[in-house]
């Protein structure tokens, strides 16, 4: 990231050759479109070369970061889009995986696949509808039939469940890396 705030397009490039793929999968489940996907991740590159000296590393890290910014661009292109409908929700396990060319992203999607699937499944709709598909809490109420506070504590609890999966996850690597 010192180098890419320096101007070093070599940085841009290997930033990009990483997290590109995961960038692009999150703007087709959301976008829903090929092509939107791919404008989706070159404005989170063209963000992050502008914007790289508002990466803070004691906050999270690097793929958390350029995931929120492409999670919220892709919001926003959806909040713009002119008398359409929100688009269906699609299922992780329908689209085809991006390619890999770095073992971590491999493993960083396999991770979060576990953590998921270690909520229930009414939570992981909800989080899938929200951060996917990009939806209000407002927009999910409506259509699940649920009160909007029960939307907002269920998508809270179930990111804090989330997180404590993640944790473990990570414990239990950290433990079996020890072992060897």
């Amino acid at each position: 990231m010192q180098r890419l705030i320096a101007g070093d397009e070599r940085a841009l490039r290997a930033i990009y050759a990483r997290f590109g793929g995961p960038i692009y999968t999150l703007g087709l489940r959301m976008l829903g479109s090929f092509q939107e996907a791919e404008e989706l991740t070159q404005d989170v590159f063209v963000a992050a070369w502008r914007k790289g000296d508002r990466f803070d590393a004691s906050r999270g890290r690097l793929s958390t970061w350029l995931m929120a910014i492409g999670h919220n661009l892709a919001v926003d292109r959806l909040r713009h889009r002119t008398g359409a409908s929100m688009p269906p929700l699609v299922l992780v396990d329908e689209l085809p995986d991006p390619p890999v060319t770095v073992e971590d992203d491999l493993l960083d999607r396999e991770t979060a696949r576990r953590c998921m699937e270690g909520l229930p499944a009414p939570d992981r709709e909800l989080l899938r509808l929200a951060y996917f598909n990009g939806w209000t809490a407002r927009e999910i109420a409506e259509a699940q039939g649920i009160p909007l506070g029960t939307v907002k504590t269920r998508i809270r609890s179930a990111l804090i469940r989330l997180r404590k999966n993640e944790a473990d996850h990570a414990r239990a690597s950290a433990a079996m890396g020890a072992e060897a």
